[in-house]
């Protein structure tokens, strides 16, 4: 069986627009816990379009589009965007002061009636929480643990280097034979600043690469601490230079697989980023993550899949499973008995345990238990 799962860098233009519109949910619920977010946003070359509602504060807003903007422009620093005033080969478009920033947002202050409402859902969506018994990839599927971790870790180093640009996707695919598992193939698609030839460019790499795998998986996946070269696909369709927006278009709530658990586990209807943490979207799938976690270590069931439905209007969802899958894809569903109480998985009661107001869980892999 061949496992296969993506990464793609915080400079790829899809995660370049999550970072924006979250990092304006940041701002705005740090100022106001109760604040309404729903936000997207698109970037294309130089230019940079965020749509959608912010509600906070009570006799102001809590934000403008004054300060959008900022932290649109800290999100491309941060990436990696812009000159390099010593040696002009290492920059990468588009520069901070080439931006074009088209807001469409509705901000305004939050009324106290829609603040009393905000315990109820005002969208109906199905969500889903998943842990597979596997401590050593944090109760993942091993090839999203393993693309997760390998593209993280490289993010850091890329961005230490001057010779390679913030846009890169990996691929990676893993042979499972019983409980033995290989490497089939690591694909990788790396920005680089021209005049690098391909040489350059695999010799760093492939020298990081080797690096990464024997400090990530020397001690609890060994089997994949060394790639062989033959199996090392670099920049296959040829240079690599112009990435990032100049390369291609970006929009958020694309990533979805990469946010959640891989192509392998079904996911709900909705993205995490862009919404503030009374949003079923965000609030249900962090719930359902951690029920399914605990299932799994106290039950020791193979895995575990969560649903939880919701309508409109509703402080909980109306439907709330479990069940069960074992490594052959059986699925058995779990008596309710052994599901916690309704009330747990109210918005309001999975805010204040989990303190997503305080945003200290912004994504599926900040649940612990």
């Amino acid at each position: 069986m061949i496992l296969s799962a993506e990464y793609v860098s915080s400079g790829h233009p899809d995660r370049l627009c999550d970072s924006i519109v979250n990092s304006i949910v940041n701002y705005v619920v740090l100022k106001d816990k109760d604040a309404l977010c729903g936000l997207e946003c698109a970037v294309h070359t130089n230019k940079v379009f965020v749509d959608g509602r912010i509600a906070g504060g009570k006799d102001k807003p809590v934000i403008s589009n004054e300060i959008i903007k900022e932290i649109i422009k800290d999100v491309y620093r941060k990436a990696k965007y812009g000159k390099n005033i010593e040696d002009e080969r290492y920059s990468y478009h588009p520069f901070l002061e080439e931006l074009e920033i088209i807001l469409d947002v509705c901000i305004e202050p939050l009324s106290d009636d829609e603040r009393k409402i905000r315990i109820y859902s005002d969208d109906q969506n199905v969500v889903y929480g998943y842990a597979l018994n596997s401590p050593e990839t944090d109760y993942f599927p091993i090839e999203h643990y393993v693309a997760i971790h390998i593209g993280k870790e490289l993010n850091k180093e890329i961005m230490k280097r001057k010779e390679f640009g913030p846009d890169f996707k990996l691929l990676v695919q893993l042979n499972k034979n019983n409980n033995l598992i290989t490497w089939n193939r690591l694909t990788l698609s790396m920005q680089h600043a021209y005049q690098t030839t391909f040489n350059e460019i695999y010799s760093l790499i492939k020298d990081m690469i080797d690096e990464l795998l024997k400090r990530l998986f020397k001690d609890t996946l060994n089997s994949l601490s060394t790639i062989d070269d033959d199996k090392f696909y670099l920049n296959g369709a040829g240079d690599f230079i112009q990435g990032g927006p100049n390369g291609d278009n970006g929009l958020s709530g694309k990533k979805l697989c990469i946010d959640f658990y891989g192509p392998e586990v079904q996911i709900g209807g909705g993205a995490i980023y862009g919404k503030d943490p009374h949003k079923i979207d965000v609030c249900g799938p962090f719930r359902a993550r951690e029920v399914a976690l605990k299932l799994v270590k106290e039950l020791s069931f193979y895995s575990v899949l969560i649903s939880l439905c919701w309508s409109p209007g509703e402080a909980y969802p109306y439907i709330i499973e479990a069940y069960s899958i074992d490594e052959f894809g059986t699925k058995i569903k779990i008596d309710d008995a052994l599901l916690p109480s309704k009330d747990y998985f109210s918005i309001e009661c999975i805010n204040n345990d989990l303190n997503l107001k305080d945003r200290k869980i912004v994504s599926i892999e900040d649940i612990k238990i």
